[in-house]
């Protein structure tokens, strides 16, 4: 996961709350006196934690180039938010880059074109660690067949993760289609998790919006509980 300073964003939903609070007054005893400040600790998201990706990329990508890749990023970016942890620093975003814009085009086009012609799964073969085809509502953009992978199973219910948009979702076990040709898994996830330095995201507005900042660097929080 990669630590990202704000700069602006191209519209609303960011929290002006820092996650490190300002000096506040004491209730009682001297006015004049302050209390340290006090450090807001976020425990990382499950789906976020590095053990989840690396299971992630070899039960769905074989391959883990993947994270070597997400954590040479640095320096000025912009990136497209797909999904938000609520009053949390946590976000998954796409790194507008020219490959990206590539990878989309390439995947999309594919997967529509694949649509019709993928089988929807059978009861039995519907299972954790299954890498299948659902779909995703993109808001205003109306819904479309994405990459997912069951995180976990009830009844006829799947726990599935939209892995190019870092989101997950509660769907029928009947509305999954097959999707565990490798030539569907060539490109990459398109979406990777990040972690505001200072501000805390409070509104699903700024999904689907450009974030600018700058990356600092790789985190290790994941022993925060």
């Amino acid at each position: 996961m990669a630590a990202l300073v704000l700069e602006k964003s191209s519209g609303q939903g960011l929290a002006r709350a820092p996650a490190c609070t300002q000096l506040t007054p004491k209730a009682s005893g001297d006015p004049r006196e302050t209390e340290k400040p006090r450090m807001s600790f976020f425990a990382v998201p499950m789906e976020m934690r590095g053990s989840f990706l690396v299971l992630l990329l070899r039960e769905c990508f074989r391959d883990l180039g993947w994270l070597a890749t997400v954590h040479n990023i640095s320096g000025e970016v912009g990136l497209l938010v797909t999904s938000i942890v609520p009053q949390t620093p946590f976000f998954w975003a796409m790194v507008v880059t020219e490959t990206l814009h590539q990878n989309m085009q390439a995947l999309f086009s594919a997967l529509a074109e694949a649509e019709e012609q993928q089988p929807y799964l059978h009861d039995s073969a519907v299972r954790r660690g299954t890498r299948c085809l659902a779909e995703y509502h993109l808001g205003d953009y109306g819904r479309a067949w994405n990459r997912c992978w069951v995180l976990d199973r009830v009844d006829s219910w799947a726990v599935v993760m939209f892995i190019d948009f870092g989101r997950s979702a509660t769907v029928p076990v009947q509305s999954l289609r097959s999707l565990d040709s490798d030539s569907f898994w060539t490109i990459p996830p398109l979406t990777q998790p990040f972690m505001l330095e200072k501000n805390v995201l409070s509104s699903y507005k700024v999904i689907h919006r450009i974030l600018k900042g700058k990356i600092t660097g790789a985190l290790n929080l994941e022993r925060l509980e």
